[in-house]
């Protein structure tokens, strides 16, 4: 092993510990402050035991990723990604509605979200159409221009805005990564907006949270109310915390504490200290996922990493700036902390998928993609 490549491994073995550590420690994490936002109720384990179930088998689906070949990936993406369209096609007629989102699959004793399953599989379709060099330029462009607009379609008619803005960045992500020109990327913006716009106007809900985020005044005990809720549940924390059986706004008031408002339970339950400690550990994964594309030779790695490392980020700004109150309320999901089977199995097989990415590059055609 030449020098240059005995340093890659090593820089690349720490950032794969390191994006294990973090993700490992954001698990954690996430299983006792679900349990802290459910201590005060009655049945509180109940969460707490799901949550645990399913962090077993979404990190054991990770270890099991892990040991797939990379070109195997590659060639389940296409069907995985078809499947995906089908599915959420299919969620208006055969659906379960959960808070006036038809988002959900009922299976037995869960359910199942098929737009947090299937992220992975739509970044590395995407970049797989992108990097294959057979095509015109143009034939890359429209085939991943298809895939993103059925899946951000698809989002909007569940309504799931939330998701569809992840979906929408994460296909500007690989895109960008893909080395799509500037001059045709901006042309994506130009056309989100007007599609925005659209769905603004179409569905009431959202006018009514934009209007309530601009004057909250107008209505704090209706459209107002989460608004209010996540900036008392911040301001109660202060530096440190409250202790366990003083987390009444976590435990009572937050709506969706263990889900949609878990970052601003866990600035009450853990003060500013925790969610500073919340974020240094987002920023330490997003960090090595970064240094894991960096060390890829390949490109179609390279920007099937960085694409995942996008999304991810997106996914957690969003959350934490709704909890904040800086931007219009949606439902986001916390990735690896907030309660939810579909949501943490997505994060780990996005995770797991860059890891595999970033494992012994063996040869899958990668010169004439």
């Amino acid at each position: 092993m030449t020098p240059d490549r005995s340093n890659r491994f090593y820089r690349s073995s720490l950032s794969k510990l390191g994006v294990v550590a973090a993700a490992g420690m954001l698990t954690l994490w996430g299983i006792l402050a679900i349990y802290r936002t459910q201590m005060l109720m009655e049945g509180s384990p109940y969460f707490l035991l799901r949550q645990v179930i399913w962090a077993a088998a979404a990190w054991g689906i990770f270890g099991l990723f892990l040991q797939i070949k990379f070109k195997t990936l590659c060639r389940m993406a296409f069907f995985a990604a078809a499947s995906g369209i089908v599915l959420l096609a299919a969620l208006p007629l055969f659906g379960l509605r959960i808070n006036g989102m038809r988002g959900w699959y009922e299976l037995g004793f869960f359910t199942l979200q098929p737009s947090e399953i299937f992220k992975a599989f739509y970044l590395l379709y995407l970049v797989q159409v992108l990097h294959m060099r057979n095509l015109p330029a143009w034939g890359r462009l429209f085939a991943a221009s298809g895939g993103i607009g059925c899946f951000v379609l698809l989002l909007l008619m569940q309504p799931d805005f939330g998701t569809m803005i992840v979906y929408l960045a994460g296909g500007f992500a690989a895109l960008y990564f893909s080395g799509v020109k500037m001059r045709i990327l901006w042309l994506f913006p130009a056309a989100a907006i007007p599609a925005a716009v659209t769905a603004v106007a179409l569905h009431s809900y959202m006018r009514s949270r934009i209007l309530h985020f601009l004057q909250p005044e107008l209505d704090p005990t209706g459209g107002s109310w989460h608004l209010r809720q996540f900036a008392i549940a911040i301001a109660r924390g202060e530096f440190s915390g409250v202790k366990d059986s003083m987390a009444v706004w976590s435990n009572s008031f937050l709506p969706l504490a263990h889900n949609d408002s878990i970052f601003a339970a866990l600035c009450e339950m853990q003060g500013l200290a925790g969610g500073i400690l919340i974020l240094l550990l987002y920023i330490w994964l997003f960090y090595n996922l970064t240094q894991l594309a960096q060390l890829q030779i390949s490109p179609l790695r390279r920007s099937l990493i960085d694409s995942i490392n996008a999304m991810l980020i997106i996914q957690t700004l969003l959350h934490i700036l709704v909890n904040t109150g800086s931007i219009p309320p949606t439902g986001i999901t916390l990735p690896l902390i907030s309660y939810g089977g579909s949501s943490l199995l997505g994060t780990m097989l996005l995770l797991g998928t860059a890891m595999n990415a970033a494992q012994t590059q063996e040869p899958i055609g990668e010169n004439r993609q």
